[in-house]
């Protein structure tokens, strides 16, 4: 394939792959956010999840525009990111707060925490060196995919464990599942990439960066100066939520998961089956 050729297929067809991703997060998310209780939510879910679930969109929408060579209104569309970007990054923060003061730093809670921090640090490089290479449409073209790499893991660890893996947080082996998934997505483009003309500006990186903050992910989050450092960001009086005395929610089997909502003291437990969350 030549260099030509995949820069179009890039421009062409990534439609086809990012369009399965809102597709995906409907699913991965459909138990521990769209069917819950009400009482069980606090704000910064909403904001985070209506941000990111726009980004998809968005990403699909950019994709089909320059498929249908809509330039002007692919940049015209573009420019809703300076927005969107920051408030993802902003959301993120707050419900990174939130969330540890109602695990009450407990493991499942420092692992959630780091995952928060890496991916957004990722996502917040990635989109950046997609705007600051927005003149070059094919390396911009590649950045912007590679944000969309970073909405994976939550996304995939959820239909997994909900659907049809369910195994103690404690195992890992969800984490392992979803990270290699990811990285076999990010091998494959290296290597279309390097067979159309040896290049390696994009992906390559992406895909060192990707796996650096999986084993930083999956090592850093039990040792000393990272409870640490989360304990202190659980202290900021940033969501005027300070140790909260209940999970949110968990994950307790196939197709089950168990809420608590700290704000009505009770628990709320919901089945749903295989068919409805496919359906």
């Amino acid at each position: 394939m030549t260099v030509m050729s995949f820069n179009q297929s890039i421009f062409r067809n990534s439609v086809f792959f990012l369009i399965l991703i809102p597709l995906f997060a409907v699913w991965g998310f459909w138990v521990t956010y769209f069917t819950r209780p009400p009482g069980t939510y606090n704000i910064w879910e909403h904001v985070h999840g209506v941000a990111m679930f726009t980004w998809c969109i968005m990403l699909v929408s950019q994709s089909f525009l320059i498929r249908t060579n809509l330039r002007s209104v692919h940049r015209a569309l573009g420019k809703i990111s300076f927005i969107l970007a920051p408030v993802i990054v902003i959301s993120t923060v707050f419900l990174a707060n939130y969330k540890l003061n109602v695990r009450q730093l407990n493991n499942e809670g420092l692992y959630i925490f780091g995952l928060q921090v890496f991916i957004i640090i990722l996502f917040g490089y990635f989109y950046s060196m997609a705007m600051i290479r927005r003149q070059q449409p094919d390396v911009h073209a590649r950045w912007m995919i590679c944000t969309a790499f970073t909405l994976l893991d939550p996304i995939f660890a959820r239909i997994i464990a909900v659907n049809f893996y369910h195994v103690p947080f404690e195992t890992g082996i969800i984490q392992w599942m979803t990270f290699a998934f990811i990285d076999v997505i990010v091998v494959i483009l290296v290597i279309k990439d390097w067979k159309s003309g040896g290049r390696r500006d994009v992906f390559f990186p992406a895909l060192a960066l990707l796996v650096v903050a999986q084993i930083a992910m999956l090592t850093v989050w039990d040792t000393a100066p990272w409870k640490a450092f989360a304990s202190g960001f659980a202290g900021l009086p940033i969501t005027g939520v300070l140790q909260a005395k209940a999970e949110t929610f968990r994950i307790s089997g196939p197709n089950t998961v168990i809420y608590r909502a700290s704000t009505c003291g009770r628990g709320c437990v919901i089945s749903i089956s295989p068919s409805l969350i496919s359906g």
